[in-house]
């Protein structure tokens, strides 16, 4: 594993492991009495709005980037180029997945239930991973784009390597 992926993936762990941190301190302050009755439901219908448009925004234009232009760089400095780059690309899905949560929490404090921040981690959660994660369904897709103008990216391993 290339040392950009090894730090790149330590850093979205730290990240995601927030979501299910502040859900535990929020059961603190919202759930004094136990979790409480089921809210309302136009709290959660604006939560599943959000990750539905938060989901769409990632897939329609989350591994969008301009393709790689030719160049006398050596493999090595192309590499470096490509995962700057796909990181780049990475936080920005992930803000975007991470929106969900947020604004399940704000909803949280006006409905006054545990239950949308609870449902908020559950679907942001996944989301972040299948969305954000730099495992290798992410890497192949973000290294498509960057290869369109037939330049290759090595984002996923140089040939010696």
């Amino acid at each position: 594993m290339p040392a950009a992926r090894q730090s790149l993936t330590t850093v979205c762990a730290a990240m995601a492991g927030v979501i299910p941190l502040m859900t535990l301190v929020l059961w603190f302050v919202l759930a004094t009495d136990g979790i409480g009755e089921f809210p309302e439901s136009w709290p959660l219908l604006v939560v599943l709005a959000a990750a539905v448009g938060a989901y769409s925004i990632c897939e329609l234009t989350g591994f969008r980037t301009p393709p790689l232009e030719y160049s006398s760089r050596p493999a090595a400095e192309v590499q470096a180029d490509s995962w700057r780059r796909f990181t780049a690309s990475t936080f920005t899905r992930f803000a975007v997945c991470e929106a969900v949560f947020l604004i399940s929490v704000a909803l949280a404090f006006v409905a006054a239930s545990f239950w949308v921040v609870l449902l908020g981690a559950v679907i942001a959660l996944p989301l972040f991973f299948w969305e954000a994660w730099p495992g290798e369904r992410n890497q192949r897709r973000f290294a498509a784009a960057l290869e369109s103008g037939g330049v290759p990216s090595y984002l996923t391993g140089r040939p010696q390597d």
